[in-house]
Order: C-alpha cells, then sequence, then structure tokens
C-alpha cells in the first residue's frame, strides 16, 4: 500500500491535523516539519488524484473522484473541495472545526498557550539553557498506539517527541534561549490530558567547588543531627534537633543559599576531619551544590570575603569557582588517593629520653615508612561504618621530641587513614603501630591535617 493509500484509509476512518498526519510519517523524508510534511501529503495526494480525474481510465477517474470526495468531506482540505468543484462535482463541505482524533487540536491551537503558562512559571528562575519534557496521560498514548496498529503504521514519531519539540520551538524564541539536551539549567515537564495540563519545573542545581579551612577544634564538618531525636528536636539537644551547635557546612552555606535563592544545599567534602581535628594548609576541597537555585549567577569573590569576615577564626575558605556533578563524583572517587599531611602531638604513658626517641623514630621509619598499614575499622566508629580491613599506604614519618612523654610528629600518608588508631594501635585492630615500637601507650592529644595533595 502506497503512502497515499495510507492517507486515504486514515481519513475514511478518523480525522487527523495535518501535524498529526505528518507525524504518522515522520521518519520519511528529512528536514521538515510534520505539519509542513502533513499539508504536503495532502497537497500531493490532492494533485494526484486531480490528474487521474482528468486523465485516467474511468475507473481510475471513478475511484479519484471518490478519493477527492473523502479529502473534501472528511479531512476538511479546502483544495480538494475547490478541486472538485472546478469540475463540477458536488462534496458536502463543513467548515466549522473538528477536532483531530489524537491531539484533540493540541497541535495547532494551544501551543502558544502551554507557552505562556511555562513562561510565567519560570519568570523568577535565572537560566542560560532550558529544556521540554512531557508526560502525556495514558488514554492520550494507548490511543495513538491503538491507531497505529490499526492502520499498520510504522514510521510515526510519538506524540511525546513531537509535543516537547513544538513546545520547545515556541520557547526558544519567547526566552531567545537556546534548548540543551545534555546539561539544562532548567527543564519544564508538562503533564498533558485532553482536558487539562500542569506544569512543574526541574532545576539542576549550582555546583561550586572551593577548599575550607577549620580553624578551631570541635565543629564537625556537615551537620550532625542529634542521635536521640534523629534530627526532630528533643530536650537532650535543647529541641535544635543536632548534636553540635554548629559545622563547617552551615557557617559556609548560608551566604550561598540566601544569594542565590535556593532551597536549600548538600556539602560534598574530599573526605572529613574528626570534629576535634583542625584542617589547615591550603584547606580541604569541598563542592557545595544549590538546590532549585533562582539565581546562577554569584559573585563568588563577595561571598567568600563575606563568610570568611563572618567566620573569622573558625572557618575559612577560598579557591571559589563553579563546578559541576561530575566533579562531586570525581572528588569522592580520588579521596582515598589523595596524599594527606598530618601534625600530631602525642603523649607517652611513660617517659623516655631523648636518645630512646630517636632509637624509636628510627625504628618507626624502618618498619612503617613506605609501607602498607592494615587497619581494621576502629572501635570509636565501628557503630556507624562497616567492619572491614583497609590497607593503607605510610609514605613518611617525622618525630620532635618536646618533652620526655610528649612528641610531635609529620605524617605523610594515603587519604582515608586512620592517623589516631596509627599511634594506638586501636588493641591490635591497627598493626603495625607506634604504640608497638615504642611498647607502651601513646595517646594522640592533638591533630592537624596541613596537607593535602590530589
Amino acid at each position: 500500500m502506497s503512502i497515499f493509500d495510507k492517507v486515504i484509509e486514515i481519513y475514511n476512518s478518523e480525522f487527523l491535523c495535518s501535524s498529526c498526519l505528518g507525524r504518522m510519517f515522520s521518519l520519511l523524508g528529512t528536514n521538515t516539519t510534520n505539519k509542513e510534511r502533513g499539508d504536503s501529503l495532502l497537497l500531493s495526494l490532492t494533485m494526484d488524484l486531480h490528474q487521474k480525474l482528468l486523465s485516467g481510465e474511468e475507473i481510475d477517474r471513478e475511484q479519484a473522484k471518490q478519493n477527492l470526495i473523502i479529502l473534501s468531506e472528511k479531512a476538511r482540505y479546502l483544495p480538494a473541495k475547490l478541486v472538485l468543484e472546478k469540475e463540477g462535482i458536488k462534496s458536502i463541505w463543513k467548515s466549522e472545526k473538528k477536532d483531530c482524533y489524537l491531539c484533540h487540536n493540541l497541535f495547532f491551537e494551544n501551543l502558544e498557550k502551554y507557552a505562556k503558562k511555562a513562561q510565567e512559571k519560570v519568570s523568577d528562575y535565572e537560566f542560560t539553557t532550558f529544556l521540554v519534557g512531557s508526560s502525556p496521560d495514558a488514554i492520550i498514548l494507548n490511543k495513538e498506539d491503538k491507531f497505529k496498529v490499526t492502520n499498520h503504521i510504522i514510521e510515526a514519531e510519538s506524540f511525546k517527541s513531537h509535543f516537547n519539540r513544538e513546545v520547545g520551538k515556541v520557547l526558544s524564541e519567547r526566552f531567545e534561549k537556546e534548548p540543551d539536551f545534555h546539561y539544562p539549567d532548567l527543564t519544564i515537564i508538562y503533564t498533558i490530558n485532553y482536558e487539562s495540563y500542569s506544569i512543574n519545573l526541574i532545576i539542576r542545581s549550582l555546583f561550586i567547588y572551593g577548599r575550607y579551612k577549620k580553624l578551631i577544634r570541635g565543629i564537625p564538618q556537615t551537620r550532625w543531627p542529634c542521635g536521640k531525636c534523629n534530627g526532630n528536636g528533643c530536650e537532650a539537644c535543647d529541641f535544635t534537633g543536632k548534636q553540635y551547635e554548629t559545622s563547617v557546612e552551615e557557617l559556609i552555606c548560608q551566604e550561598f543559599v540566601k544569594v542565590s535563592q535556593a532551597e536549600g544545599s548538600k556539602f560534598h567534602g574530599a573526605g572529613r576531619e574528626d570534629i576535634d581535628v583542625r584542617m589547615l594548609g591550603s584547606g580541604r576541597p569541598f563542592i557545595l551544590e544549590l538546590i532549585n537555585p533562582k539565581i546562577r549567577t554569584l559573585d563568588l569573590t563577595q561571598i567568600k570575603q563575606k563568610v570568611n569576615s563572618k567566620n573569622e577564626g573558625k572557618v575559612e575558605m577560598h579557591d571559589l569557582r563553579y563546578s559541576d556533578k561530575n566533579e562531586v563524583i570525581k572528588i569522592k572517587e580520588e579521596a582515598e588517593n589523595t596524599q594527606k599531611t598530618y601534625r600530631a602531638l602525642v603523649r607517652g604513658e611513660e617517659e623516655i629520653q631523648q636518645s630512646e626517641f630517636d632509637q624509636k623514630l628510627k625504628l618507626i621509619k624502618q618498619q612503617i615508612e613506605e609501607e602498607i598499614l592494615e587497619q581494621r575499622t576502629p572501635h570509636r566508629v565501628s557503630h556507624r561504618r562497616a567492619d572491614k580491613v583497609r590497607n593503607k599506604k605510610i609514605y613518611e614519618i617525622e618525630g620532635t621530641f618536646l618533652q620526655p612523654d610528649l612528641f610531635e610528629f609529620l605524617i605523610k600518608s594515603q587519604g582515608g587513614t586512620y592517623i589516631k588508631e596509627l599511634f594506638t594501635g586501636d588493641q591490635g585492630r591497627t598493626s603495625p603501630s607506634l604504640a608497638e615500637i615504642f611498647g607502651f601507650a601513646l595517646l594522640c592529644e592533638q591533630l592537624d591535617v596541613v596537607n593535602i595533595n590530589s
């Protein structure tokens, strides 16, 4: 069956608008729209039938006449009616509007209405790129699928793809912005049925990379929910829902959320230090994810200055720049491949002299430097981390004798090493340990991260 025969078959049963007609054959031909394709089919078919009506065999002329009547009366195609009139053939012509069987006239009546509503919906948001998506009602989809099966149509484009593209074209003109099919700032999702529709927005998070220094002890990296109420608020946490008064995350994020008019934020750190550990040196890499921001162009220098000034002596951040979700994944995956340098102040259970310390340090360097440390999950974090053995490399250890029972160490190790347990041994869960080599218990009284190298 030819395409022309298929068109006659379609209109002999149902009325389609030219957009939906063209959509039924959208995989045939290129560089045109579905409406143009549908109009071209109707015009070409009319011309072909007119030629047969004028010069064909008697049986062909009669068939051409009947098919022109179908185009005139059922397809409501005016050129077919005019051909019939020119040849002195009467046909019943109804000028009133008829609903398209598949789209109920969505494609030639309501596109501007859909676009206008979306324009109003996004008016409060700053964006550079956008994308249109849709979720048609099952009634629309099932009706179209049944129609294609009944008419043996296999070259059609879906209602959804056609709708997304056509509305996207209108919005592109209104916004004066180009759609982005991979990473749009804003996605407009239409939920459609024949009688009504609604619009939801998906706002791409805004990602800001930076490095932070934690200059004081006693605050966690991220907000820590109260262990008793799980963040709901209780007497134990003074109804704050928090285990600790504040965190690096809270001190940094508030200004970003305010300026971007975001609904919230997530803090992604390249690893984390303990609550009682300072983060010094060039700072720890982090990426701040701002959720559903209305403003995407931020003055990062001004924000940095305001945050640093407000939190002077507590938290400091620098090296701010825009980032993306891929970098979040990257800094998480690479956290354990970094080299971190720690400075530790260690108290010994027993007193030793400088010469003994020097001998112990020599043994430490022989047995631990450039070696792989086996660390089973420490007792202090076993309630929230999987119990397993981690292999970590110690690159370098330097030590300084301060007092007979007080020493300072500089340790360069692989990311993720439990440094405190390197000293204590954690009842044999970390081996070898400095306590094993010293022959008595050691306690890490103060610990600082002084450098992180990627």
